[in-house]
């Protein structure tokens, strides 16, 4: 079998993370999303980084970005897959983006809470200064999950895709660094607890939270985590881009 490489040069500057090695980098997608709880085609997320949460593996989250008008909106798109196979009125996912992750240690105006619980609503909530209110739900957000298999896992797990505009947020129509914690609970399985990425993070204390960071905008190899891009940013190392592809079953 003839394999065929491709050279991968990748460098990566220092940053400074709430949760120390826990930073995603800020990178434009190349392949379409629909927004519909499942992987539409073969390659819908194979353009972005594959971060992976709970030991042993519980579930995934992908992230990136796209610009459908020449970067007047920004909009973020996240994939969320979580070794939960019960639909459960307590089930919950949890997004959250903001200026906070730090040194603050509750959630500030900047700093905003997707919530979706039960798998039937979404709740977007602003920090306080102590806490957390509800608010408006954004009015171009958009989101579905779903019980099904995917190139992450042949069994039957639930999907979620998501999308919004970044910069209708106050911390949005900012340059990164901004912090980020993505959560998911099942409620079927409550001594589990929340599976968190970071995985000590809490939604109410921002400086456990992780990074985004400045990238490229360049596109890049799935399952290439900020740990593997820190050990080769030191060398160009060969590699074939499908390497990054492969399966990893929660």
């Amino acid at each position: 079998m003839i394999v065929v490489f491709s050279l991968l040069m990748v460098t990566v500057g220092t940053v400074s993370a709430a949760a120390a090695g826990y930073e995603i980098v800020d990178v434009f997608g190349t392949q379409t999303v629909t927004v519909d709880g499942k992987w539409t085609t073969p390659d819908e997320w194979h353009d972005t980084f594959v971060q992976r949460m709970g030991t042993p593996q519980k579930g995934i989250y992908e992230y990136k970005l796209v610009t459908p008008d020449g970067y007047v909106t920004i909009n973020i798109q996240l994939l969320l897959e979580f070794a939960d196979h019960t639909n459960d009125p307590g089930d919950r996912w949890q997004i959250i983006f903001g200026t906070g992750g730090s040194t603050a240690t509750s959630p500030t105006s900047g700093d905003n809470k997707i919530e979706i619980e039960g798998h039937t609503t979404a709740k977007t909530y602003v920090g306080t200064g102590t806490g957390w209110t509800l608010t408006s739900n954004y009015a171009d957000l958009s989101w579905k999950d779903s019980l099904i298999s995917s190139p992450h896992d042949p069994a039957t797990h639930y999907v979620l895709e998501l999308q919004f505009n970044k910069m209708t947020t106050i911390w949005g129509a900012g340059y990164p660094p901004h912090g980020v914690r993505i959560a998911m609970y099942d409620a079927s399985n409550p001594s589990q607890g929340w599976v968190s990425w970071p995985p000590t993070s809490t939604d109410t204390n921002p400086s456990g939270w992780g990074q985004v960071t400045m990238g490229s905008g360049e596109p890049v190899p799935e399952g290439l985590t900020i740990g593997l891009m820190l050990m080769l940013s030191t060398a160009a190392v060969a590699v074939s881009a499908r390497y990054f592809r492969k399966p990893q079953k929660l």
